[in-house]
């Protein structure tokens, strides 16, 4: 087997069995975790059995003791991905990421009109009932960002953390909401999102713009999106953009995080109706 081992990094050379004999997760579970979740992600030997590294042993038992404190699995696991993000790929994107993670999602066809629409009755019902929340926005062209620049220094006034990507030509983290610049082939650049955490309301909203459509006026291009006001989603498409801004290489000490660690998933019923109610309000406005 010393032929095949070269096959993998110096670190990775711990069996499946060796992870469960160490974590005291079964084989099995660490397969379905993997399969569901891409985690731990092992290494290959060209006969295809898996390789492991320490730390991912160590990844696995926080996994553990994280879902054994209450935290959602799938939670769990994103938490402590984001933080070794080093040993691994950059998260794509929030939409990229909720449609892998979250397939019940429903992906719609969305004029940008009504885009607008959705996007304005978040922020309006995180203005009118989140209390200190978490919120993140995407500009697919920074001039969209400058014309809903006066909406967004409101909601980061009253925001734990804001933060807005778009094709800036610096960061600014001096700046409310915070601006973190993606690079030039970044996902992100071609979608729109906005992501609203708190105990009072949560929801999220990501979508891409379908090529060829530069022959349309903007307002009638069509994206494709998903929207949700399920917590543990919600948490999710938080977590992603946490690790997108790290990537981009905002370092506040792991502030973002530590406040959505810290802060339990919301457990209260979304104001559905009030929420429709703008939205439609929205989008009878804009017709």
């Amino acid at each position: 087997m010393g032929a095949e081992e070269n096959a993998v990094s110096d670190e990775a050379h711990l069996t499946i069995g060796d992870v469960a004999a160490r974590t005291g997760v079964s084989a099995a579970t660490l397969r379905a975790w993997e399969r569901r979740h891409d985690f731990p992600r092992p290494e290959r030997l060209p006969g295809g059995h898996r390789r492991y590294r320490q730390d991912q042993c160590e990844q696995v038992k926080e996994v553990v003791r994280r879902r054994d404190g209450g935290v959602r699995l799938e939670v769990a696991i994103a938490d402590v991905m984001m933080a070794s993000s080093h040993q691994g790929p950059a998260a794509p994107s929030v939409f990229a990421s909720l449609r892998a993670r979250h397939p019940q999602l429903e992906a719609l066809h969305l004029r940008k009109s009504m885009m607008k629409s959705l996007s304005w009755a978040l922020e309006d019902e995180a203005l009118a009932t989140a209390a200190r929340p978490v919120i993140f926005g995407n500009f697919q062209r920074v001039k969209h960002f400058e014309v809903a620049r006066p909406r967004w220094e409101e909601l980061a006034r009253v925001a734990d953390v804001a933060v807005v990507f778009s094709a800036f030509d610096e960061m600014r983290v001096d700046a409310s909401p915070v601006r973190v610049a993606l690079p030039a082939d970044a996902p992100m650049r071609h979608e729109w999102s906005v992501v609203v955490d708190s105990a009072e309301f949560c929801a999220a909203l990501s979508a891409w713009e379908i090529p060829g459509q530069d022959h349309k006026p903007n307002q009638d291009r069509v994206m494709e999106g998903m929207w949700t006001v399920d917590p543990w989603v919600v948490r999710d498409a938080a977590l992603t953009c946490v690790r997108v801004a790290g990537d981009c290489g905002y370092d506040d000490g792991g502030q973002m995080l530590k406040t959505l660690q810290e802060r339990p998933v919301s457990a209260a019923s979304a104001p559905m109706v009030t929420l429709f109610n703008r939205i439609v309000s929205y989008a009878d406005s804009a017709r």
